[in-house]
C-alpha cells in the first residue's frame, strides 16, 4: 500500500513532529532531508534545489543551515495542505466504520491507524524507520509505548497517549490493540486484514472481521448418546440469545475426535445463528498465540455484542486460559509483579462474567486451566465416544457422502469392529474417496491404520454369537430369568455369569439385552486397563458413565482381571482399581453384568454386589444332541452319547474347522472333532488304549 492518502498521512506525521522539534542539528532533521531527496516521486525535493545544504548532505560534519530549515518546514506544510482534499483509501474507510462501531475516540483511531500503516504501508514504514530511527541502545522498537516519537507523530500529548493505552481504556478493552511484555503495540490479525480488503459499504463489520465456521459434518442425532446434556445446552443458548444474557460460557471437553467442534457448528445451525471461530489460523498461515486469540475474543464481544444473534467458538481453551497466557493480552501490567498477576486474574474473571456473546469453549484436557476459570462456566459438557448405534449411523452417512458403495451391515460392522471417534470415521472415508476405485475394503484398511495409531494394536470387536436358550446349561432356569427380566424392563440389575470358556456367557447376556429391549455394550479388560497410574480407574468410571447416560446394558468380560482378590494385591493401583469397580457397581442404576472363567479369583466383596450369580456349565447329553442338529443340520450319530464336557463354543469351532476341511456332511468326522475338543480341556480324562 503506497497511495496519495499515504502521502497525506506521511506529511501529517512530519508536520506534527517538526512543528515541535525545531532542532535543525538533530539526527532526525538530517534523516528527513535524506529521506526527502530519495522521494523522486514527490514535488518536495524541488524545495531543496539550490540550497546550500543539499550538496554537502553526505558530509561527515553536515548540518542543516538555518535558511534551508526555514524553507523546509513551510514546504512540508504546503505539501500537506495540497493533499487535504485527498479521498480516504479503503483501509481508512474500514477503520472509520470500525471506530464508529466500537465508539472509539479520534485519538484511539489515530493510534490504530499508525500501527496498521507501519505494518502494511511501505511509505509510512520508510518514514518511521529512516527518519525517526530509534537506536537499539534505547531498548525498545519503534512501536514501543515508551518511544517518545509516537505521540509526537500523532500530535497527541504524551500523557494523553499513555492514558489511551491503560488497561481500563476503551481502546484496550476493545481488544483491537495489545501490548506485549516488551511494551510493543500489537494489532490483531483481524484489523490487519482491513489494509488489504476493498471497501464495500454494504458489508457488515462482523463479516469483515470474523470467519463463520464451515458447515458441520455431523448431525444433531449423532449426539443422541449425550442427549440430555446436548438438549440442556440448546435450551441454555436459546434462553441466552432471547434475553441477551451476559456471562454465558459453556465448556465442551473430552478426547480428541469426539466431535466437540462439530457440535458447536450443529448447535448454531439448530439455533439459526452464525457461529464465529475465534483465533483460527489466518489466511497467511499465521497461527495466533493464546494472547492474540484472547484479544480477538475481546474484539468479538464488542463487535457482535449488540446484535445478540451469534455465538462464538473458541477451540483449545487451555491455549488461551492457562495461567500465564492472558497477562498482556488484557493490556494489564507485567506478570512479574504481584499486583499485575492479581489484576490479570481479576480481569480474566470479569471477562468471563461479562461476555455479551455466548461462548462455547472446547478442550481435550482441563488440567492446565485454573479452577477459578472453570467455576465460571455455566455448564460443562463431556463429549465421549458415541455408542455403536450412533457410530453406525455416522459411518453410513460418511460412506454415502463420499461415494463408497456399502450396505447398512457394512456400516454396522465398522461401528462394531472399530471403537473409534467420529473424526477418524470422517478421515478414513475422505481418504477412500481420494483413492480411485476406493471401496469398503479401502475404508476398513484406513480406519485400521488410524485405530492402531491412536488406540494401539487391538483385534476388531466381533459381534457376540447368538445363543439358543435351550443350549444354556446353568444352575438356574435361564429362560425363566430372561422372561422375568423382560417383563420388568430395563432397571437396576446385576448378574455375574461364570463357568468354563465357550459355555455362552457373553452370548447369554446379549440374549438378556434383546429380551429387555436394551442395547448391550461389552467392554474387555484390555479396553479398560491402562499403563498410567489412575488410567484404569478413569476408564472404568467412563464406561459406567457412558452406559448410564446412554441407557445401555454394560458387560465386563474377563472380569477377574478387574475384580481380582485384593488380599493378593502387590501394588496400590491394584486395590484402587477394584475399589473403583465396586463403588460403581453399587450405585449403577441400569443392568450390569460380569463374565469370568475364574470365579474363585474374584474379590469376596463382589459377591454381595451381584443380584444374580449364575454358573454356566457343560451341555447335558440332551442339549448336546440339540446343538448337533442346530449347528450342522444333521441328525447326531449314536457315538455322540459318549461325549461329555461339550459347550456351544465347541460346536461353533468345529463347524468352522469342518468348513475348511469340507467335512460338514460327515457326521462321524464331526463327532471326532468334537471329541478332540473335549479331550483338549484341562483335567480331561483321556481314555488310554483302543476303544472297542
Amino acid at each position: 500500500m503506497d497511495n496519495k492518502y499515504s502521502s497525506l498521512l506521511a506529511m501529517t506525521y512530519l508536520c506534527n513532529v517538526f512543528s515541535h522539534n525545531k532542532d535543525r542539528k538533530s539526527k532526525a532533521a538530517r534523516n528527513l532531508v535524506e529521506w526527502i531527496q530519495d522521494r523522486a516521486d514527490w514535488s518536495l525535493p524541488r524545495v531543496l534545489e539550490g540550497c546550500e545544504t543539499s550538496n554537502e548532505i553526505r558530509g561527515k560534519d553536515w548540518k542543516l543551515v538555518r535558511k534551508d530549515w526555514k524553507l523546509l518546514l513551510p514546504a512540508l506544510r504546503s505539501l500537506r495542505s495540497g493533499l487535504e482534499n485527498t479521498s480516504l483509501d479503503a483501509a481508512a474507510m474500514h477503520l472509520g466504520r470500525l471506530a464508529q462501531h466500537l465508539q472509539l475516540e479520534c485519538d484511539d483511531m489515530a493510534i490504530i491507524e499508525l500501527v496498521l500503516r507501519y505494518k502494511t504501508d511501505r511509505l509510512i514504514e520508510s518514514l518511521s524507520d529512516e527518519v525517526f530511527f530509534v537506536h537499539p541502545r534505547f531498548g525498545h522498537p519503534f512501536l514501543s509505548i515508551n518511544n517518545p516519537i509516537l505521540p509526537q507523530m500523532l500530535g497527541i500529548p504524551a500523557a494523553r497517549f499513555r492514558q489511551r493505552l491503560t488497561s481500563d481504556s476503551m481502546l484496550m478493552r476493545s481488544g483491537v490493540l495489545q501490548i506485549d511484555s516488551d511494551g510493543e503495540l500489537l494489532l490483531l490479525d483481524q484489523i490487519m486484514r482491513l489494509a488489504y480488503q476493498p471497501f464495500d459499504p454494504n458489508e457488515d463489520v462482523p463479516e469483515l472481521l470474523f470467519d463463520v465456521a464451515p458447515k458441520a459434518e455431523l448431525e444433531w442425532q449423532d449426539y443422541d448418546h449425550v442427549a440430555r446434556a446436548r438438549d440442556h445446552v440448546e435450551s441454555l443458548f436459546r434462553g441466552a440469545l432471547d434475553t441477551r444474557a451476559t456471562g454465558v460460557n459453556v465448556l465442551l471437553y473430552g478426547p480428541h475426535g469426539t466431535g466437540k467442534t462439530e457440535f458447536c457448528k450443529v448447535l448454531a445451525e439448530r439455533l439459526g445463528v452464525p457461529v464465529y471461530s475465534i483465533g483460527e489460523c489466518g489466511e497467511d498461515g499465521h497461527m495466533p498465540s493464546g494472547k492474540e486469540r484472547l484479544g480477538e475474543l475481546l474484539l468479538a464481544q464488542r463487535v457482535l455484542g449488540d446484535p445478540g444473534n451469534a455465538i462464538l467458538l473458541l477451540d483449545e481453551m487451555d491455549d488461551v486460559l492457562s495461567e500465564p497466557t492472558h497477562e498482556w493480552a488484557l493490556g494489564l501490567s507485567s506478570a512479574t509483579s504481584k499486583r499485575g498477576a492479581l489484576s490479570s486474574k481479576v480481569g480474566m474473571n470479569r471477562l468471563l462474567e461479562e461476555v455479551r456473546v455466548p461462548v462455547l469453549w472446547t478442550t481435550n484436557c482441563t488440567h492446565g486451566v485454573s479452577p477459578a476459570i472453570l467455576r465460571r462456566m455455566m455448564f460443562a459438557f463431556e463429549l465421549r465416544q458415541p455408542s455403536p448405534g450412533v457410530r453406525a449411523r455416522i459411518w453410513s452417512r460418511q460412506l454415502e457422502k463420499h461415494g463408497i458403495r456399502a450396505s447398512d451391515e457394512d456400516a454396522r460392522t465398522l461401528a462394531r469392529h472399530y471403537d473409534v471417534t467420529p473424526g477418524i470415521a470422517v478421515g478414513a472415508t475422505k481418504a477412500a474417496h481420494l483413492i480411485k476405485k476406493g471401496d469398503i475394503g479401502t475404508v476398513r484398511f484406513g480406519v485400521q491404520s488410524l485405530s492402531k495409531l491412536v488406540y494401539g494394536e487391538k483385534p476388531p470387536k466381533e459381534a457376540a454369537a447368538r445363543i439358543d436358550p435351550a443350549l444354556v446349561s446353568a444352575d438356574a432356569d435361564a429362560s425363566k430369568l430372561a422372561e422375568r427380566l423382560a417383563k420388568r424392563g430395563p432397571g437396576r440389575m446385576s448378574i455375574c455369569l461364570h463357568g468354563p470358556p465357550g459355555t455362552g456367557k457373553s452370548a447369554f447376556v446379549r440374549y438378556l439385552g434383546e429380551r429387555m429391549d436394551i442395547e448391550v455394550v461389552q467392554k474387555r479388560a484390555s479396553d479398560l486397563l491402562s499403563m498410567w497410574v489412575g488410567g484404569s480407574e478413569a476408564n472404568i468410571a467412563q464406561a459406567f458413565e457412558e452406559a448410564r447416560d446412554n441407557g445401555h446394558f454394560l458387560v465386563f468380560d474377563e472380569a477377574d482381571s478387574l475384580l481380582s482378590d485384593r488380599r493378593h494385591a502387590q501394588r496400590n493401583w491394584e486395590v484402587s482399581q477394584v475399589n473403583e469397580m465396586l463403588t460403581w457397581m453399587e450405585h449403577h442404576p441400569l443392568p450390569f453384568a460380569c463374565t469370568t472363567n475364574y470365579m474363585d479369583r474374584l474379590d469376596s466383596a463382589t459377591l454381595r454386589r451381584f443380584d444374580f450369580k449364575m454358573a454356566l456349565g457343560y451341555l447335558s447329553a440332551e442339549q448336546a444332541m440339540i446343538a448337533f442338529r442346530s449347528f450342522f443340520q444333521l441328525e447326531p450319530p449314536r457315538s455322540m452319547s459318549a461325549l461329555h464336557e461339550l459347550t456351544p463354543g465347541d460346536f461353533a469351532l468345529v463347524r468352522r474347522k469342518a468348513e475348511v476341511l469340507g467335512a460338514l456332511q460327515d457326521r462321524e468326522a464331526l463327532v471326532d472333532m468334537l471329541r478332540e475338543e473335549c479331550e483338549a480341556k484341562p483335567g480331561s480324562r483321556r481314555q488310554i488304549g483302543f476303544a472297542a
